[in-house]
């Protein structure tokens, strides 16, 4: 075998060495992550293809809206090449409801695209790992990131600045309008009812800064009912006697008859 043929078959090995390794990856986060829902450190945009580079900062257009969408997808697809990581799903949740002893996929989106930029090739799951952290939440309290949750684009209240309305010293918010939800059109077809549990954030000024399902619907009603909770208004709740903002849980029923 002379210098150029040997030249060539190295060259050959070390391509189907780094193929196998990028298989065997993919496998691996796959195994992972696939039928999972990973919530994302920031919020969707109105495309449904978002882009982040490596040190996990957006390369997509902001969304420009009144109210920002925050939760998670439930990955369907996971690809990885030499530079994207590639994750495809809709924005979802799961049903504290069970079906065959698997809980129930509630879907709020068509399917939905991440794709992670990277600077270089990932080498194992750990580093590839470290990649995906900075762009969801991976660690124990993914799952409560993973909720559906709309904010509003003007809210900056630091989290360690919203009270819990058992708080002590804590006075809770007042509602003061609250125009219920309409029924959606799948839910009545279905003639489905029920109730949404969500937790809301009331403002110093008394508007709804904040909307989470914390125990979804599904057919529809969960979106209403946050929809409709975006005109809601109160007397803002107060701590020794000033406004602060508070978060206070609220259930929205659903009712046919």
């Amino acid at each position: 075998m002379n210098r150029k043929t040997s030249f060539l078959f190295l060259a050959i090995l070390l391509v189907q060495t780094a193929v196998a390794h990028a298989a065997n990856l993919k496998d691996a986060l796959n195994h992972k992550y696939k039928k999972h829902i990973l919530a994302l450190r920031s919020p969707f945009t109105v495309d449904d293809h978002q882009k982040f580079d490596s040190s996990g900062q957006s390369l997509s257009v902001p969304p420009n809206s009144e109210w920002l969408i925050y939760g998670g997808i439930y990955v369907e697809k996971l690809g990885l090449s030499s530079g994207i990581l590639r994750l495809e799903g809709p924005r979802a949740t799961f049903s504290d409801e069970k079906k065959n002893g698997k809980p129930i996929l509630v879907p709020f989106s068509k399917s939905q695209q991440i794709e992670i930029h990277l600077d270089h090739r990932v080498k194992s799951l750990a580093e590839a790992e470290a990649v995906m952290g900075r762009v969801f939440f991976l660690g124990a309290d993914a799952a409560e990131h993973a909720k559906p949750e709309f904010r509003r684009a003007d809210d900056n209240t630091p989290d360690d600045q919203i009270y819990n309305y058992h708080q002590e010293g804590i006075k809770p918010p007042k509602a003061i309008y609250t125009p219920e939800p309409d029924f959606s059109e799948e839910a009545r077809k279905a003639k489905f009812q029920g109730e949404v549990t969500l937790s809301i954030v009331v403002d110093k000024a008394g508007n709804v800064a904040r909307i989470r399902v914390d125990k979804v619907l599904g057919h529809g009603l969960d979106e209403h009912a946050m929809q409709a909770i975006k005109a809601w208004r109160f007397i803002p709740g107060t701590r020794n006697g000033e406004p602060v903002a508070v978060r206070e849980p609220v259930s929205v029923g659903f009712n046919l008859y």
